[in-house]
């Protein structure tokens, strides 16, 4: 018996941002894989090409697209074009992101400015220029934006990431009650990964770099675990994109962290509880506490 995925993500077209690496390279193989004509839209336009190119040597359809999401014209730019050749698309997928780490009052504002236009505005002007022309085609067709646990949870020293995520998560529900007003057929989910493997936390540490000695450690001992117990992000893009195809609002890359993670935060406003601990993550991350903590 085939799956759901199988069924509904059989056929059209899947946008899919940042899919040059990490998660969102395992969407774009995996859709493909399914039978969807997959864009493949990255900052860096070769290795997004690149991809094209290998699926299209597993016997998928594709093509690469570069794109920046942070600068609303290219954006707009994409979107005519895609709906130009291909007429309509049935699942976007609003992938691009970036991580950064540091004390909150330490990070660079540049820093802070560029991660926010990126995970943020770039979610936000993918909406603007392609929920319009879904609508106007009419077809039914879905949409799926990239949170995080870290739009459930905060986590000490990566706080630009983690604002981000929880502005996506609450873009997201706020788009799904606005579709929802105008009765349009577009499903909107949520997506909340856990540890997939992927360079965000080393691609951080080098392109925003950091001098607390804590945050380092941190980001170090993140990439060790997401190397080390991360899940493939093509078998995570399967468990993900099945929820997706049978209508979930929130698709979750690993049920039992994700799910936790969702319970953690609906306890702690339940009781009206203060963030936790992060000496407690340090400890169990092996990361030493800083001096004068204990």
């Amino acid at each position: 018996m085939s799956s759901i995925a199988e069924q509904r993500f059989s056929h059209g077209t899947a946008l899919v941002t940042g899919a040059a690496a990490g998660i969102g390279n395992g969407l774009a193989r995996h859709l493909a894989d399914l039978g969807m004509f997959v864009v493949v839209a990255d900052i860096d336009g070769n290795r997004a090409e690149g991809v094209a190119v290998e699926i299209a040597e597993r016997g998928g359809r594709a093509e690469g697209y570069g794109v920046d999401v942070s600068d609303a014209a290219a954006v707009e730019t994409m979107a005519a074009a895609i709906f130009a050749r291909h007429g309509s698309v049935e699942l976007l997928i609003n992938n691009a992101g970036v991580e950064s780490a540091g004390l909150l009052w330490e990070v660079d504002g540049d820093r802070w400015r560029r991660l926010m236009q990126i995970n943020v505005d770039g979610v936000f002007y993918c909406l603007k220029s392609f929920v319009p022309r879904m609508i106007e085609v009419g077809t039914p067709s879905c949409i799926a934006n990239l949170s995080s646990v870290g739009g459930l949870n905060t986590v000490a020293v990566q706080s630009p990431y983690i604002v981000s995520k929880f502005a996506v998560q609450a873009m997201t529900e706020c788009l799904h009650q606005d579709l929802s007003i105008v009765n349009a057929p577009i499903q909107v989910s949520v997506v909340v990964p856990h540890s997939i493997r992927s360079e965000i936390f080393r691609s951080a540490q080098r392109e925003a770099p950091t001098t607390d000695p804590t945050a380092n450690a941190v980001f170090a001992a993140m990439q060790r675990d997401n190397l080390e117990k991360g899940l493939d992000p093509l078998q995570a893009a399967e468990h993900m994109v099945e929820q997706i195809a049978r209508g979930d609002f929130w698709v979750f890359s690993d049920d039992e962290m994700c799910s936790a993670s969702a319970t953690r935060r609906g306890e702690q406003l339940l009781t009206l509880s203060p963030p936790s601990n992060p000496r407690d993550m340090l400890v169990r991350m092996g990361v030493p506490l800083p001096e004068g903590t204990s």
